[in-house]
């Protein structure tokens, strides 16, 4: 009897992970389509709930497989090098998108085809409650954090990246990991802007030089 029960429980499990994966699937399309496709009432969010929260079981984070310019506040609005995603936290039950108080921390791996596997991250981010709570967005899908990170390591020679994601709760002890895998630039490491493209070329001696005087 307890072996069927313990057949059931995992039964039970492997469906609500198959449910989830089904669902992940189907949300970077949506993502990348831009604002211009943003509804004003969520995709999934059928439970009329304007901001459901809640305890989160699992996250789920789509990256946009570029690098783009974007400006970064912390230094006077430069544009830099950054990469984009997006962050869904989901309860027991794989209803909608909820918001939960925490922490993000997003280590990235250069895994470009042909280079040595490193052990350590080339770049960390770590995003404070706080921060957090200002990039919650909603979009056709439901409630989520925009993330924006400046990439203050990036190399025009780096054609592929393994972002791993955990989420903290603030009133939990237990970190939540997002599914790992590598991003492959699709645009051949060009940033990309809405204006132009460029190439983001290091600085030499003789130009940092040359402004210095």
């Amino acid at each position: 009897m307890i072996g069927n029960q313990r057949a059931g429980v995992a039964g039970r499990e492997s469906g609500k992970q198959n449910v989830f994966r089904q669902l992940v699937s189907l949300l970077l399309p949506m993502v990348l389509l831009g604002p211009g496709c943003t509804a004003t009432s969520s995709f999934l969010s059928f439970a009329g709930v304007d901001k459901p929260t809640g305890a989160p079981c699992r996250v789920a984070v789509m990256w946009i497989p570029e690098v783009r310019l974007t400006p970064d506040v912390v230094h006077g609005g430069a544009r830099v090098p950054s990469l984009g995603g997006r962050v869904y936290l989901f309860g027991e039950e794989i209803k909608y998108p909820i918001v939960c108080e925490g922490r993000i921390v997003v280590d990235l791996f250069d895994t470009t085809p042909g280079k040595e596997k490193a052990s350590l991250p080339l770049e960390e981010w770590r995003i404070d409650k706080d921060t957090l709570k200002r990039l919650e967005h909603r979009d056709a899908v439901g409630w989520g954090y925009n993330l924006a990170l400046p990439w203050g390591t990036y190399k025009p020679e780096i054609k592929q990246v393994e972002l791993r994601l955990r989420f903290e709760p603030l009133k939990s002890d237990y970190p939540l990991y997002a599914d790992s895998a590598p991003v492959t630039f699709k645009n051949d490491m060009q940033i990309t802007t809405r204006e132009t493209q460029h190439i983001v070329k290091p600085k030499t001696q003789e130009t940092q030089q040359t402004k210095a005087n």
